[in-house]
């Protein structure tokens, strides 16, 4: 069989699904080693972004699922009223890996896609009950770091942060703001939350920025204009989610005609009302609820479905990815006793049994 070309084989190869590719792990040692490279990880998984946002404008979204639903019932975990009812909750998604924090209290960061779970260092708090969390990517250090705050007292919350590298909670500081929403929104490098400013006299709310790399909260501005000063401000919940790779707000009663988007992130911000009328084409994954989350034994996630509805804009952002959460290298399996030895020891059988020779 002809070799083909070291930049032929990578080009074939991204076209693939997650599946696909470790069943063609097996195929060579080189193949192998070409589709475990860290190179050809990300060149396969921006080959996958391309092709779902670019050319066939597909939004993957990943929820908590209790049961498997398709009538569209609101069974799965949102940031939302009924977040303290459940035990089991998805604290974010980046690049194909997700963070779950389990029944058994067990915090881990997990690829559906490739089964592989790695358990993270349990964070040493006062508060377990009132929390908001967030994870995602920092590309600065390329590392994934998982974000926690807690309620340190009235109108205070104290925020400690994780890196999957050192697997290690360090200490941010305290912010002089109590949390409105509970899971950050990842968006454009930085984590977002709704909280209130306790010491304005009405507690007015803010947008709060935790951005990754820097490990450093600002406050966003939010519009300075009266279509959301009646249509968003003024309500008495609001949420953030994300949608076309851009940080939004919205009413929780609502969003068809109070949506705003936040343009020119990096540059100027600039807020604009979304107009679109039609509502996206969305593929839903849905998580297991798990006490225990085991590697490479069984699906982490229900069949996939899909949708058209802008309902799930707040849910993290998914997509299929050889990513593994293992950043400094997968751990070594056990050496069992190899057959040989087994095969080496005499088996001593009754001489009066069938088939028993002397």
């Amino acid at each position: 069989m002809a070799e083909l070309h070291d930049d032929v084989l990578p080009n074939i190869l991204k076209r693939l699904n997650v599946s696909d590719l470790i069943r063609c792990k097996s195929v060579c040692k080189s193949w192998e080693n070409l589709i475990s490279d860290s190179g050809f990880i990300k060149f396969h998984m921006n080959y996958s972004y391309q092709i779902d946002y670019k050319n066939n404008d597909i939004d993957r979204r990943i929820v908590m699922s209790r049961v498997s639903y398709r009538n569209g019932s609101r069974v799965c975990d949102v940031d939302d009223r009924l977040f303290d009812d459940r035990d089991c909750h998805l604290l974010g998604s980046s690049n194909g890996l997700v963070c779950i924090s389990s029944f058994a209290s067990q915090l881990v960061v997990a690829n559906p896609s490739t089964r592989e779970v790695q358990t993270l260092q349990e964070p040493q708090i006062l508060d377990t009950k009132h929390l908001c969390w967030g994870f995602g990517y920092d590309s600065s250090t390329d590392d994934y770091k998982v974000v926690l705050g807690f309620r340190k007292r009235v109108g205070w919350t104290c925020f400690q942060v994780l890196s999957l590298k050192s697997n290690v909670w360090k200490l941010i500081g305290d912010v002089k703001y109590s949390f409105h929403s509970r899971i950050g929104i990842l968006c454009n490098g930085a984590l977002h939350w709704i909280m209130k400013d306790s010491s304005s006299p009405n507690k007015k709310r803010v947008i709060a920025s935790f951005q990754l790399s820097e490990e450093k909260f600002i406050k966003i501005s939010e519009p300075d204009d009266e279509r959301y000063e009646s249509g968003v401000a003024s309500c008495p919940n609001m949420n953030l989610g994300i949608i076309e790779d851009c940080l939004c707000v919205f009413p929780c009663d609502g969003f068809n005609d109070n949506l705003w988007m936040l343009k020119n992130y990096n540059g100027k911000l600039s807020w604009e009302m979304f107009e679109k009328d039609c509502d996206m084409n969305l593929a839903l994954q849905c998580l297991k609820e798990q006490e225990h989350y085991v590697p490479n034994k069984r699906t982490l996630c229900r069949d996939m479905l899909f949708y058209k509805t802008k309902e799930y804009i707040c849910a993290p952002i998914y997509m299929e990815s050889l990513v593994s959460p293992y950043v400094n290298g997968r751990p070594k399996r056990k050496i069992q006793e190899s057959n040989s030895k087994k095969s080496c020891k005499l088996i001593k059988r009754d001489p009066m049994l069938p088939g028993a020779s002397g």
